[in-house]
């Protein structure tokens, strides 16, 4: 008997499950190759721009121009202005001295200096800057006319004649018209001039070239104080000098040979011409009263005629004062004054003045304040 045939069913491809396992299996890797290439490729920003916001359109508002009712008939009232003259003082040179001096020296002022005028302006007969108290002076040139030109008869007798005549007319001035007088001013506050070359007057009031004999400085001011004082003038004056104070001579002095020529006014004290200073005998003047703040007008005159040597010191006696004894017996008086001698002022008069004659740091001052 034979085999019976069994019946086989479809067969199955081994192929078909593989490919398809292949098929994923390649699918799988491109979806995670693309997933790599997603997470790790780097995507650059594009850079943010500002841009700004529009502008807003706001309304703009009309303005009206204000109305003013102006009346025709009115007019602008008149200004009256006021108008003061100032006097303009022109600013000294300032500069710092050379560190040289006398007394404390460079001990003083700002860090041992002392800020002071030009040096060149400043001299035993005064300053070329006015301070306001203080006294106004000129040179009268006789040995030349009012235009410069040399008068060749003038000699020291009619020089005498003329400052004679000058002073008993009470400084008038018509007097010495036809005479020369400095256009430069100089300003004092006191009368303090050891003996020093007569030609140096003239140059110091811009005249250098003109002679040292027949001339005098002729000085002018208020004498005035800030409480009521009685005090007398000492003075003394190589040629000579003369004081007129309120219209009235109150002192004379000079050589004794030429004082028959200077006859107008003789001192009472018996002690006058008895002491020296700055060479000369001291006259000793007439009492004065001053009222606390009332000025009264002051002038002075000095100078030389035969030329050389000059001098002038005029000092002041106040009433019931004691003063100690100069190296002549006579009192050591202070000099007058209308401010404090500065330390350059002191330096220039210490320069000429031998010590012990007068004082120069006490006394009263001559102001009204």
């Amino acid at each position: 008997m034979g085999k019976s045939k069994k019946t086989k069913g479809p067969k199955v491809v081994k192929g078909a499950p593989s490919g398809f396992v292949i098929s994923m299996a390649i699918h799988a890797a491109a979806f995670a190759l693309a997933g790599m290439l997603v997470v790790f490729n780097v995507v650059k920003k594009e850079e943010k721009k500002f841009v700004p916001p529009k502008p807003v359109d706001r309304p703009k508002m009309k303005l009206k121009k204000p109305k003013v009712k102006v009346k025709k008939s009115s007019k602008p009232r008149s200004t009256t202005r006021i108008v003061t003259k100032v006097q303009k003082a022109s600013m000294p040179d300032i500069q710092l001295p050379e560190m040289s001096g006398i007394g404390a020296g460079i001990g003083e002022g700002i860090g041992g200096f002392e800020i002071i005028p030009n040096l060149e302006e400043i001299s035993v007969f005064g300053a070329g800057q006015a301070i306001g108290n203080d006294f106004e002076g000129e040179i009268f040139h006789l040995r030349y006319d009012r235009r410069g030109g040399k008068v060749s008869s003038m000699d020291p007798d009619p020089f005498l004649d003329i400052v004679r005549e000058y002073a008993r007319k009470g400084f008038k001035k018509s007097v010495l018209a036809p005479y020369y007088r400095s256009a430069k001013k100089l300003y004092t506050t006191h009368f303090v001039v050891p003996q020093v070359p007569s030609r140096m007057a003239p140059g110091l009031f811009g005249e250098p070239d003109k002679e040292g004999d027949c001339f005098f400085v002729n000085y002018k001011g208020k004498l005035v104080y800030h409480e009521d004082i009685k005090f007398r003038f000492w003075g003394s004056g190589d040629a000579y000098i003369d004081v007129l104070v309120d219209g009235e001579h109150v002192l004379l002095n000079g050589w004794e040979n030429r004082l028959a020529v200077l006859d107008y006014w003789q001192s009472s004290d018996s002690q006058s011409g008895k002491y020296g200073c700055v060479g000369m005998g001291l006259a000793v003047g007439d009492w004065i009263e001053l009222k606390a703040g009332e000025p009264k007008d002051m002038e002075i005159f000095f100078g030389e005629w035969g030329g050389g040597i000059m001098s002038a010191a005029l000092l002041v006696e106040v009433e019931g004062v004691e003063y100690p004894q100069t190296k002549w017996g006579g009192p050591l008086l202070p000099a007058f004054k209308t401010e404090e001698f500065t330390r350059d002022q002191l330096e220039e008069i210490y320069k000429f003045l031998p010590p012990g004659e007068l004082c120069l740091t006490n006394g009263p001052v001559f102001r009204d304040y």
